[in-house]
């Protein structure tokens, strides 16, 4: 398996190959240098894992395609450090779900339909007071960081905990 390491850099520079194909395709007048792009950031998507020089080749194309553009009201501005790592986290995700056993990728999706559809029946319960719904996103927040990274033992053990809350409050406003 990847390390975590290379796994984040490679979901790095495949946010940014999206971010910047979908610029430069956007601000293209030339549909054929916005599907070049398109191509482009498709091509960073099924690169190989271990082929980090040719995704990172293809970010550097993309951002010198992008340099020319630099000037343009919709410029992808470098983001904040937590949303950087949010929308890089996205990702990564991906890279890890994908090199999981089908087991485990079913038991993840089982498991986040679970968690949302308790975290959705929470949230449109009347009458609850604030320290109970935020007790509810951040049971929700906790249980889905677990399943991103994996952790079966913990995504259930928060599952649980969201359940209980719905038993719990459903019970007292009905």
């Amino acid at each position: 398996m990847t390390d975590m390491g290379h796994a984040w850099q490679v979901a790095e520079l495949r946010w940014r190959s999206n971010t910047l194909s979908t610029f430069v395709a956007a601000c293209s007048q030339d549909e054929e240098r916005a599907r070049w792009a398109r191509e482009l950031a498709q091509q960073a998507l099924e690169s190989n894992l271990d082929d980090v020089e040719a995704i990172q080749e293809i970010v550097w194309t993309l951002a010198d395609s992008a340099e020319g553009l630099a000037d343009h009201p919709h410029c992808p501005s470098e983001p904040r450090p937590d949303e950087a790592d949010r929308l890089v986290r996205d990702h990564l995700k991906d890279i890890l779900r994908n090199r999981l056993p089908t087991e485990a990728r079913d038991w993840m999706s089982g498991t986040q339909l679970s968690l949302d559809v308790d975290f959705r029946a929470l949230r449109q319960l009347p009458a609850l007071d604030s320290q109970v719904r935020e007790d509810i996103f951040y049971t929700y927040g906790r249980a889905t960081m677990a399943l991103d990274l994996g952790n079966q033992e913990a995504a259930e053990r928060e599952l649980d905990r969201l359940q209980e809350l719905r038993k719990s409050h459903a019970k007292r406003t009905h």
